[in-house]
């Protein structure tokens, strides 16, 4: 039984799921700390009312030895720093990862399980040295439907990974479970290869199909990702798209 349990995230709604996770479970037998990296403001990174939230960066050494004197498990939960090998190699550390492993490893899934037609799910495994490459402890499969864009595919990914883990946190903290290695290296992707996907070059031949998945893959919410160059101005254009199946009630 892990006694001493730190979360280290970068998503406030993600990590107020799994606390309200524990408090639903009336876990006792572990002591949960929740932290942020440096790239989060912990001062609007509220969990709860009752958790006080720490800041760790994990290029720091000094932070590094104080997680490995005082944790003995540590879990990433869509952290954006990369865990370095002497804390994964002395502290278990576990990530929920929001694809199907092996088959999304890597940022941002859901863009590239769209633009590349990839099956795509929720994993939560053990880090090793390599990304997104540790035993695997349990994973699902999400729907994935030719009007999802990047956001609505996410949410369908959140809400597995917190099906996961009241599924299999018990056995987590207790050290109980079976995992095994993935089939293989499979897809990576890297922040480089989504940044790639930004600029829409207007002179590019292509079919209409691919275009819309390009664009559905870039469409999350309010951010501005896809974008042409209006050769007028020079600005970058910010383009999205909606997508709506028919008799659907949707606005």
């Amino acid at each position: 039984m892990f006694k001493n349990a730190l979360i280290i995230s970068d998503n406030l709604p993600l990590c107020q799921q799994f606390f309200s996770l524990i408090e639903k479970k009336k876990i006792s037998t572990t002591k949960f700390t929740f932290s942020t990296s440096p790239f989060t403001n912990k001062d609007s990174f509220m969990v709860s009312d009752k958790v006080e939230v720490k800041v760790y960066n994990l290029k720091d050494q000094n932070a590094i030895d104080e997680i490995i004197a005082n944790y003995d498990l540590v879990f990433s939960i869509h952290c954006k720093q990369i865990f370095p090998a002497d804390l994964v190699e002395k502290v278990k550390c576990i990530n929920v990862h929001p694809g199907y492993n092996p088959i999304n490893r890597g940022w941002y899934p859901q863009v590239f399980a769209i633009i590349n037609d990839y099956q795509i799910g929720a994993t939560i495994h053990e880090i090793d040295k390599e990304l997104d490459n540790g035993h695997i402890i349990a994973r699902a499969f999400v729907d994935k439907e030719v009007y999802d864009t990047s956001e609505s595919l996410y949410n369908k990914v959140i809400a597995k990974e917190i099906e996961l883990l009241e599924e299999h946190l018990e056995s987590i903290l207790e050290n109980n479970y079976n995992a095994f290695a993935p089939e293989s290296e499979s897809n990576l992707y890297l922040k480089k290869d989504f940044n790639q996907l930004l600029h829409l070059d207007l002179s590019e031949e292509t079919t209409v199909g691919k275009v819309i998945d390009k664009l559905r893959a870039l469409t999350h919410g309010s951010y501005s990702n896809a974008y042409f160059i209006d050769e007028k101005t020079g600005k970058k254009i910010y383009v999205g798209i909606q997508l709506k199946p028919e008799n659907d009630e949707r606005g």
